[in-house]
């Protein structure tokens, strides 16, 4: 189904090739999970098998890939045998509503109105996304934009389906739903599907086989068939350890009644917080649930409207708001996509953005600096947008917090890490911690929350439905998360 021969990529500007000599072929109706750390050049190759590289993206290709035997070097014709659901759905929307954007490939491809209707309907009924089809794309939240992004791949029907990271931004119960789908596809269609992947666990028991790349290479190609299959997967989920987390003592946040409804819509719900000096704060819930929303409310994003939230000197209402550029002097925020807070040329200038314009120390900040060259093998000089999806996040954390706030949002920090980048970020996050920063993760990972969290607040349609130190969540509030029938790690 697909052969790629002695494929090597290299992009602009870059001395070493981000993809060098590989080969490998996959099968008709095969299942292969594509693993490997960040920057390791599996989304290259695949964004290279679809033609994005080079006639979207700039760089220099040599070698062949070839589709059902033929070469096929049009990305348009291409299109028509492969799907592809990139890492950040956001870079594939064309349109502005969920409707609109599932059938847009299938307008394009000329299909008949009453095929287009039936195929986006069943596109999104396959991902549980039903209720979003009358929806803007610009209301969604990020899991919710990702399971558009795979519903308009899907109604393509495509012969070749990949998802680059299809689960990195849902919630457990959705990533359930959408490996679910997959699994039809892979039975009923006999579809072939590779998976770009970290969190790899999911879609063990359907794989075919597992490609594992490094640094542009291929270092272990296994199939169910191999005495080492089992050893290679048992590496890719390992389990993890964490830093010790300490909390200190006093009152640092405190909100009280906090509600906000748009579009008629309620997305928060009487919601009340109160976080400790030095927590570390694990938000979670379901796709939707108002996380991200109340991160940008503690920001000065939105604007309280009903409700208060109060820390340090500020006490803010809907008749006393404060700008977030009086209160990012004492919050840092790191956004769910790493592309929407980023618009510096270097590295450099990107770190040193906030302490330059609060008026900071500079002193810190150059250690900051200096600790990401050694740490990423990435010149301080270097444009963060030719980075890669893993690093630039860690150079938001560290731009969000070098001006020294007090507190530190981070949105989902690990979609996109691979589990050695995800143990870099924690041990990151730990440092700040010990250097006087109380912090609040919004994350989907319960392993990460019940092991390096001192806290968590779980909410479920803007709603608090369970806070408090972590050894303090039941049981059952633990379980709500998941899928029915889903085991916890950790």
């Amino acid at each position: 189904m697909l052969e790629v021969s002695h494929l090597c990529v290299r992009y602009e500007n870059r001395s070493i090739p981000a993809v060098q000599d590989i080969s490998f072929s996959i099968g008709h109706g095969e299942f292969v999970v594509l693993a490997g750390d960040s920057a390791s050049g599996k989304s290259t190759v695949m964004q290279a098998v679809c033609r994005f590289i080079p006639e979207i993206i700039p760089a220099e290709l040599s070698g062949s890939i070839r589709i059902d035997g033929d070469e096929l070097v049009d990305p348009i014709d291409t299109a028509r045998f492969i799907a592809m659901v990139q890492q950040d759905p956001e870079t594939q929307f064309c349109t502005e509503t969920v409707e609109e954007e599932v059938a847009f490939g299938l307008e394009n491809l000329r299909f008949k109105e009453e095929d287009i209707r039936r195929r986006v309907h069943e596109a999104l009924e396959m991902v549980n996304a039903s209720h979003l089809i009358d929806q803007s794309i610009s209301t969604l939240s990020g899991g919710e934009k990702q399971k558009v992004a795979i519903a308009s791949m899907l109604a393509l029907d495509p012969r070749i389906l990949i998802l680059d990271e299809p689960t990195s931004s849902l919630d457990p119960k959705s990533v359930a739903e959408v490996v679910s789908a997959i699994e039809k596809l892979r039975t009923v269609r006999s579809m072939t599907v590779v998976i770009v992947e970290h969190r790899v666990r999911g879609f063990i028991d359907m794989a075919t086989r597992i490609i594992l790349m490094d640094r542009g290479k291929i270092v272990h190609d296994f199939t169910v068939e191999d005495l080492k299959f089992a050893g290679i997967c048992k590496s890719l989920t390992g389990a993890r350890s964490y830093p010790k987390i300490v909390p200190r003592e006093g009152t640092v946040l405190t909100i009280n009644n906090l509600s906000y409804q748009t579009g008629g819509k309620k997305i928060l719900d009487d919601v009340g917080l109160t976080v400790t000096d030095g927590a570390v704060v694990a938000l979670m819930g379901e796709n939707g649930a108002g996380k991200t929303t109340l991160l940008k409310h503690i920001m000065g994003l939105i604007k309280v409207s009903s409700g208060s939230i109060e820390f340090k000197n500020h006490r803010i209402t809907e008749n006393n708001p404060v700008e977030p550029w009086i209160l990012g002097r004492d919050i840092g925020l790191v956004f769910q996509n790493p592309n929407h807070q980023m618009f510096e040329k270097t590295v450099e200038k990107e770190i040193k953005f906030g302490p330059e314009n609060f008026g900071t120390s500079m002193e810190e900040v150059k250690n900051t600096i200096a600790s990401f060259e050694s740490t990423e093998g990435v010149r301080r000089y270097v444009h963060p947008q030719c980075l890669s999806f893993g690093q630039k996040r860690r150079v938001n954390i560290r731009s969000a917090s070098a001006h020294g706030p007090s507190i530190l949002l981070l949105d989902e920090p690990f979609a996109g890490q691979d589990e050695n980048n995800v143990s870099k970020i924690m041990e990151l996050l730990a440092n700040l911690q010990r250097s006087g920063k109380t912090i609040i993760v919004v994350t989907h990972d319960i392993q990460f929350a019940r092991g390096f969290c001192t806290d968590a607040l779980i909410m479920r349609h803007g709603r608090v439905v369970a806070d408090g130190p972590i050894e303090k969540i039941s049981e059952e509030s633990w379980q709500d998360i998941l899928p029915k029938g889903g085991k916890m790690d950790g």
